[in-house]
C-alpha cells in the first residue's frame, strides 16, 4: 500500500510539474524572444516555497502545484493579479478606486526601458506570448507520441489464428471457423494479425470506401482453404465489421500490484480457462472478467508446458463513465514493429491529431449533456490515474501525460478571463477596437469573476473527486 501510495505521488507530480513547467516555458521563452522583462516565473500558485533571482527575473516554486504563471513588466493591475495568495497582495483590493491606485503604483517599471514592457510590445507579439503557453503543451504531446513510436515501435498480434467468429457478421457469413491459421490475403502471405487487417481493410480505404471483397487462404486441419471476406461498414458506429479476434490468451503486460500479478500471472503465459470455461481470445477472457466485479475468479494457464491455476480477486473499476466492471489488470500480449523515424514523425502527427479529436468530442459530448458528471475528474483522479498508469509501466505515464497534455492545450484556450484564451479574447477586442486596449478596470474585474469562477470549479471538482475515489 505505501509503495503503490508513493508510486501515485511521484506519478502525479511528474504529470503535473511536467506539463505545467512546459507550458510556462512557452510564455516565458517567447518573452526572452521579444524583449519582453519577465519579473516572476513560478511553478505552482499561492505562497511562494522557495525563490531565487537569476538576473532579471525570479524563480519560484508555489505551494499550490495546480498551475503557475509568469509575471511580466508592463501587465499593470494583472500582476496583482497574479500575486493573490503569495503573500504578497495589496492592502486594498482590486477594482476599487484604492486598490486600482495602489496596483499601479506598485507596478511602475521607472527602471525598466520602456521598450521591454508587455503593454507596449505590437499585438502579434503579445498574442504570440499568449499562446505561446497552450502550443508548447501540444509540442510536449507531439514529443512524447514521437519519441515512444520511435523508441519503442509499434505494437503487434503476432497471430493469425482466429480466436472468435462474431455471430452474423461478414466472417460468419464467409465460413471462418475457430481455430482457422490465416495464411495469405489475395495471395499475399500474412504473419501478424495488423498484417491480415490492413490487407483486408486498406487503410486508404477505411475513411472513405469501399472495400472490396478479398480471398483469405486458411489452413483448417492441414488443408488450405480460400474463404472470400466482404468486410461492412456500420455507418450507426462509424466502424467497419469484420467480425474476427485473434486467438490471443497469451499474458502481456502484468500491472504492478494489481490482481493477475497477485495471482502469480506472467509475460508469456497462455490463459486456458477462465471460470471453469475455455478461452480462445483476450475479448472472451475480458467478458468473464468485466462480468465479475468483486468476485473470486478461477484462472488456469500453461506456464512452459506446465499447467497452474490460481484465483484471483476481481476489482470494480471504472470502464466508462458511469459503469463498472471488473478488472485483474493485464494486457494481452504484443509483439513489435520497429519503425523508421520519418515515420515515427507520422504517427506521431496522427495519434496528436487523434487525441484532440477525441478530447473535443468528449468536452462537446459533456456540453450537450451525453456525459454526466462522471466524466469530470478533478486532481485526486488525475493523481490516481497517472499512479495507475505508472504501475503499468513509465511508457504508460508517458502516454497518460500526452493526453493531459493536449487537455491542457485546449482548456487553455477557452476564452475565460484569466486563462490564456481570456487574454487572447481581450487582445482580439483591442484590435477590432483599432488598437485602444480593454480599461484595466474591466480586464480586472472580468478576471477576478474567471478566477473565482474557476476556484468554484475546482472545489466543486475536488468534492466530486473524493466522492469518486472513496465512495462516500
Amino acid at each position: 500500500m505505501t509503495s503503490n501510495l508513493l508510486l501515485t505521488l511521484f506519478a502525479f507530480l511528474l504529470t503535473l510539474g511536467l506539463v505545467v513547467i512546459v507550458h510556462e516555458l512557452g510564455h516565458f521563452l517567447f518573452c526572452k524572444i521579444f524583449g519582453v522583462y519577465v519579473k516572476t516565473f513560478s511553478i505552482g500558485i499561492g505562497p511562494k516555497v522557495l525563490r531565487r533571482r537569476w538576473g532579471e527575473t525570479e524563480y519560484v516554486i508555489s505551494a499550490v502545484p495546480f498551475g503557475g504563471y509568469v509575471k511580466m513588466a508592463g501587465e499593470g493591475v494583472m500582476e496583482e493579479i497574479q500575486d493573490t495568495g503569495t503573500w504578497e497582495e495589496r492592502k486594498y483590493p482590486l477594482g476599487t478606486l484604492e486598490g486600482n491606485a495602489e496596483a499601479a503604483a506598485a507596478s511602475q517599471d521607472e527602471d525598466i526601458p520602456s521598450h521591454r514592457l508587455f503593454n507596449l510590445r505590437p499585438a502579434w507579439q503579445r498574442m504570440l506570448v499568449f499562446v505561446a503557453g497552450p502550443l508548447f503543451n501540444l509540442v510536449l504531446s507531439y514529443v512524447i507520441y514521437t519519441g515512444l513510436i520511435a523508441v519503442g515501435g509499434l505494437p503487434t498480434v503476432p497471430f493469425t489464428t482466429v480466436g472468435e467468429v462474431r455471430e452474423e457478421t461478414p466472417a460468419a457469413t464467409a465460413g471462418f471457423e475457430v481455430g482457422d491459421l490465416v495464411l495469405a490475403v489475395e495471395g499475399v502471405p500474412v504473419a501478424t494479425w495488423g498484417e491480415m487487417v490492413d490487407l483486408i481493410i486498406p487503410p486508404e480505404n477505411r475513411d472513405h470506401g469501399p472495400t472490396p471483397p478479398v480471398t483469405v487462404t486458411v489452413e483448417r486441419e492441414g488443408a488450405p482453404q480460400d474463404l472470400t471476406l466482404a468486410p461492412a461498414f456500420d455507418a450507426e458506429g462509424d466502424y467497419w465489421s469484420v467480425g474476427l479476434q485473434a486467438w490471443n490468451t497469451t499474458v502481456g503486460l502484468v500491472q504492478r500490484g494489481g490482481p493477475a500479478d497477485r495471482v502469480g500471472l506472467q509475460r508469456g503465459d497462455v490463459i486456458t480457462t477462465v471460470a471453469g470455461q475455455t478461452v480462445t481470445s483476450f475479448g472472451a477472457i475480458a467478458a468473464r472478467v468485466n462480468a465479475r466485479p468483486g468476485e473470486d475468479l478461477e484462472l488456469v494457464w500453461q506456464r512452459d508446458g506446465v499447467e497452474m491455476t490460481g484465483t484471483a480477486q476481481v476489482e470494480s473499476a471504472e470502464i466508462m463513465p458511469g459503469e463498472i466492471g471488473g478488472r485483474i489488470f493485464f494486457e494481452p500480449f504484443y509483439g513489435t514493429e520497429r519503425v523508421g523515424f520519418g515515420r515515427a514523425l507520422k504517427l506521431g502527427h496522427e495519434r496528436t491529431m487523434g487525441t484532440i479529436r477525441i478530447t473535443v468530442d468528449t468536452l462537446s459530448d459533456f456540453v450537450r449533456r451525453k456525459l454526466g458528471l462522471d466524466a469530470v475528474g478533478g486532481p485526486l483522479r488525475i493523481g490516481q490515474a497517472a499512479g495507475e498508469m505508472l504501475r503499468w509501466s513509465f511508457s504508460h505515464l508517458m502516454l497518460f501525460i500526452a493526453f493531459f497534455s493536449i487537455n491542457l492545450f485546449l482548456l487553455n484556450l477557452m476564452p475565460i478571463p484569466v486563462l490564456d484564451g481570456g487574454h487572447v479574447l481581450f487582445l482580439l477586442v483591442e484590435i477590432a477596437r483599432g488598437g485602444k486596449p480593454v480599461p484595466e478596470r474591466m480586464q480586472a474585474i472580468a478576471t477576478q469573476m474567471g478566477l473565482i469562477i474557476l476556484l468554484l470549479f475546482m472545489t466543486f471538482v475536488v468534492v466530486l473527486d473524493v466522492w469518486k475515489v472513496t465512495g462516500h
